[in-house]
C-alpha cells in the first residue's frame, strides 16, 4: 500500500502542476525529479536500509519527514484546488456573469508549493515535540465513593527510537512523575526498534513512579520488532506486562482490577490473539475494571465482559486535520476522546509519539494523558 501510494503522489503533482508551466523541459524534468525523491522515501529507505524506518538520527528524519510531507499535503491542496476549479467552471454555465479565475499555473504552483511546505514543516515539529499534559475527568457508575479521585497517567504509542531518543523520553516521564499519579498505563507501541539497540533512549522509564503500579500492553510495534524480547525488556524496566491478563490491586480496601491483552498484530506472528474474557478470569465480581487495549474496537467486547474503563491508543488521533476521517473509517469509527458503549467506556489517547516513517501532526497535537476518576454514586449519610 505505501509503496502503491508513494508512486501516485508524484505522479499528480507533476502532471497536474509541473508539466503544465511555461519553462524549458530540463526544468521541469529537475522538478519532477526533486518531487519523485521526495515522494518515493519508503521505497527509497527499503532499497537503501532494509525498512521503511531505519535507525537514522533525529533530524534526518525530520528532514525526510518534511519533504515528504510537503508532497503529500501538496497532493490533497492540488486535488483541493482542481475540486474548486471544476466546481466554479460549473458555477459559471449557470451564472455567466462570475468572472473567470486568472491565476496563471506558475502562481498556483507556487503559492501551493510554499503553503504545503509551510504546512509539512508546523506539522512535523507538532509531531515531534514534547507532549503537553491532558486532563480528562471520567465518571464511572461503578466506581465506589472511597475511589473517587483516583488518578492515572496514560501514555500510548511512545515509539521510542532515535527519532524519539533519551532526552524525549526524559521529559515525558519528569511530566508523567509531576502529576503524582496512583497508576500509570502504557497503552501500547512503547518502541520502534530491537531492545538492545534502545536500550540507553528507554533508561528513563525506569524513574516513572505510581505507588499502584506501571502497567503496559503490547501494542503492534512491539510484534514488529521481536515481542518475546519487548516483553522481557518492558519486565526489566520495572513495567508490568498485561498479556491476556489482570493484576488485582487493593485500593483503600477495596479491589481494582488492571487488565490488558494482546494486540490483534499476533495472528501474523502465530501468537495469541486479544482475549478479554481471559483477561479478566477470576476477577471479583465487586471490583472495579480497567482493561487496556491497543486498539479501541475492542470496546464492544469489554463492554460484554462488564468493563468499566478501556484505555486506548493506536490511531494517533488521525495525525492530519482532514484526513483523519479516513483514520476512523479504518477503525470502527473510532479516532481520539471518550466513547460509550453501554456502561463501559472508552477513552482513546491521540498518543505521545507517532511512527517515524511519517512523522506529521497538523492540528491533531499528542498528549500526555492525566485522567481523575469520578464516583457517580451518592453518598449515603446516616
Amino acid at each position: 500500500m505505501l509503496r502503491l501510494i508513494s508512486a501516485i503522489l508524484p505522479l499528480y503533482v507533476i502532471i497536474r502542476l509541473v508539466l503544465p508551466l511555461r519553462t524549458p523541459v530540463w526544468i521541469k524534468a529537475l522538478l519532477a525529479l526533486v518531487i519523485a525523491i521526495c515522494a518515493l522515501k519508503y521505497p527509497l529507505f527499503e532499497f537503501f536500509y532494509g525498512t521503511f524506518t531505519p535507525p537514522l538520527p533525529r533530524w534526518a528524519m525530520m528532514v525526510t519527514g518534511i519533504a515528504h510531507g510537503t508532497i503529500v499535503l501538496l497532493t490533497i491542496l492540488c486535488l483541493v484546488r482542481d475540486l474548486f476549479l471544476l466546481g466554479w467552471q460549473v458555477a459559471r454555465r449557470f451564472r455567466p456573469g462570475l468572472q473567470r479565475l486568472t491565476l496563471s499555473v506558475g502562481h498556483w504552483a507556487v503559492g501551493l508549493t510554499s503553503l504545503a511546505l509551510l504546512l509539512s514543516c508546523l506539522a512535523v515539529w507538532q509531531g515531534m515535540r514534547v507532549p503537553a499534559v491532558h486532563h480528562v475527568s471520567i465518571e464511572l457508575p461503578r466506581l465506589p465513593q472511597e475511589l473517587h479521585g483516583l488518578r492515572l497517567v496514560q501514555l500510548s504509542d511512545l515509539h521510542i527510537s532515535p527519532s524519539f531518543p533519551r532526552q524525549w523520553v526524559q521529559d515525558v516521564v519528569d511530566k508523567s512523575n509531576a502529576l503524582k499519579p496512583d497508576i500509570i498505563v502504557i497503552t501500547g507501541d512503547l518502541a520502534d526498534g530491537l531492545p538492545a539497540a534502545l536500550s540507553d533512549d528507554l533508561a528513563p522509564l525506569r524513574d516513572l513512579k505510581a505507588p499502584l503500579g506501571v502497567f503496559s500492553c503490547p501494542g503492534n510495534h512491539e510484534y514488529y520488532w521481536g515481542y518475546a524480547g519487548w516483553m522481557q525488556k518492558i519486565r526489566e524496566l520495572g513495567i508490568t506486562p498485561l498479556e491476556n491478563s489482570h493484576t488485582l490491586l487493593n485500593v483503600r480496601g477495596l479491589p481494582l482490577a488492571v487488565a490488558g491483552v494482546t494486540d490483534e498484530a499476533a495472528r501474523r506472528f502465530g501468537l495469541p490473539l486479544p482475549d478479554v474474557r481471559q483477561a479478566l478470569s477470576d476477577t471479583p465480581k465487586t471490583a472495579l475494571r480497567l482493561m487496556l487495549a491497543h486498539r479501541p474496537r475492542l470496546l464492544y467486547e469489554s463492554r460484554d465482559a462488564a468493563v468499566d474503563l478501556q484505555l486506548s491508543g493506536h490511531t494517533h488521533g488521525g495525525q492530519v486535520l482532514g484526513l483523519n476521517a479516513l483514520v476512523a473509517f479504518f477503525n470502527d469509527g473510532f479516532l481520539n476522546g471518550l466513547y460509550r458503549a453501554g456502561e463501559s467506556l472508552l477513552y482513546l489517547s491521540p498518543g505521545c509519539a507517532l511512527w517515524p516513517g511519517f512523522p506529521l501532526r497538523l492540528f491533531v497535537p499528542s498528549e500526555i494523558t492525566a485522567i481523575t476518576l469520578h464516583s457517580t454514586a451518592r453518598v449515603q449519610h446516616p
